[in-house]
């Protein structure tokens, strides 16, 4: 049967979707400095003081594939701190996830420091605002500065003293848990790349100690450890959500609307108000999921292509549906297509050209194409061929191989809006700038 929602791991209460997320970023963090460092070579070697065209587009391209994964981390961060509440046994996995993911972040920056900073020209093109994505101008130097800041600082340091005093007892977790073990070789690979002044931490005790008074001390300082990682988080995500705290979701009575007259094959666009991963996907309309029948979606989240239950479209602010205009032996094609998808992980390279790892609206794009006619033209952003969100919309719009179903829209009404009142609530949200 196909996996629906993230599993949680009952040794150290690590999630799996989690667990992905930062393996996932990780590796694509190495491979976007690699392209980077490629790309600077070669410009190098022309001698020359400007970026042509291309190489603008690929510049740009990598700039905004860092910051999207950048997001996803910080979001994941968010989330440990809004969930983890008295410290246990079960948190450990949490802590050791989300210092996972902040090693990834002053990783990523530090490298990206390292390669870049004294070079003006590429500092200056990243420097750039990137208005499309959402990326002000200057983003290259206050990344930077959030390295110098000595509460960030502070922060990691005492994370960092949690993890060496206590690393026998996760490696010890470790051993029964697969997801845990992943997460922690993530964190041994990178550790020295959050060295904080002269690092002596004490050496881990608690292995001879008995468990309960293992527990004791480790669960002591967990609370410690795990507020550090989330003050961290706060301080990082408050400079890009107006909101940390907010739970999306939409309401009951119009979740039991949608559900009502949710066919398969159709298509849920969504919207969470003050989320970190607006700021990086065009449009006021990021995020889709493709219905497959008996309450199910086949999604790609940071976590990769998961087939999901409706508890994830719906724990969202606003939805809008749209339709395939297909017969039904097309739409059950379909839906086998996005089924096969299943288990491959979330491209943040936005690359419509490969079909091992797919970003969200790539699903629908790989499901459908292709079937009863219906072709996709993609279109050029950031030096990639995509088709996001509200492309996806305006062919609704327009009628063309899709037709509007329903939108609910939190800050335009607090009911589901069908017809030409649905097509101008879309029409005024697509229209004009917005805040994420």
């Amino acid at each position: 049967m196909s996996e629906r929602l993230s599993e949680v791991s009952s040794v150290s209460g690590v999630s799996l979707a989690g667990a992905r997320t930062v393996i996932s970023v990780a590796e694509h963090m190495v491979w976007l400095l690699e392209s980077a460092t490629h790309l600077q070579t070669v410009f190098e070697t022309r001698e020359r003081g400007y970026f042509s065209p291309s190489e603008d587009e690929q510049v740009a391209h990598l700039w905004v594939s860092y910051h999207g994964s950048r997001s996803a981390l910080l979001e994941m961060i968010q989330a440990v701190r809004n969930e983890v509440g008295k410290a246990s046994r079960e948190q450990v996995g949490e802590f050791a996830l989300a210092y996972a993911a902040t090693l990834v972040l002053v990783d990523a920056a530090r490298s990206l420091r390292d390669q870049f900073g004294k070079n003006d020209l590429v500092r200056r093109k990243l420097n750039e605002a990137y208005d499309d994505f959402r990326i002000p101008a200057r983003s290259f130097d206050k990344i930077q500065v959030s390295l110098t800041n000595p509460g960030n600082a502070l922060k990691i340091k005492n994370a960092n003293e949690f993890f060496a005093q206590n690393f026998e007892f996760l490696r010890e977790l470790s051993d029964e848990d697969e997801t845990l073990a992943s997460v922690m070789n993530v964190i041994e690979d990178r550790r020295e790349a959050t060295a904080v002044g002269k690092r002596k931490y004490l050496k881990a005790r608690v292995k001879e100690l008995g468990r309960n008074t293992r527990d004791r001390v480790v669960l002591g300082n967990l609370t410690k450890a795990i507020y550090a990682i989330q003050e961290l988080g706060s301080r990082v995500v408050s400079n890009l959500s107006t909101n940390p705290e907010h739970v999306p979701a939409l309401p009951t009575p119009i979740a039991e609307q949608i559900l009502d007259l949710l066919q398969p094959g159709d298509v849920i666009v969504t919207r969470k108000e003050h989320a970190i991963t607006n700021y990086f996907l065009p449009g006021y309309w990021p995020h889709v999921a493709m219905y497959v029948g008996d309450n199910a979606v086949v999604e790609s989240m940071k976590d990769g292509v998961r087939e999901r239950e409706m508890s994830s479209p719906f724990g969202n602010d606003s939805v809008a549906v749209i339709r395939p205009r297909l017969d039904t032996a097309n739409i059950n094609a379909a839906i086998q297509r996005a089924r096969s998808h299943i288990g491959k992980p979330y491209d943040f390279d936005f690359d419509f050209t490969r079909a091992d790892r797919l970003v969200c609206t790539e699903v629908v794009y790989r499901s459908y194409e292709g079937l009863g006619g219906l072709q996709f033209s993609l279109t050029r952003r950031a030096g990639r061929e995509t088709l996001s969100a509200e492309d996806l919309l305006n062919l609704a719009l327009a009628n063309h191989d899709f037709q509007t179903v329903a939108v609910y829209c939190c800050k335009f009404s607090d009911q589901l809006l069908f017809g030409d009142a649905m097509k101008e609530t879309l029409r005024n949200t697509m229209s004009e700038p917005h805040d994420p």
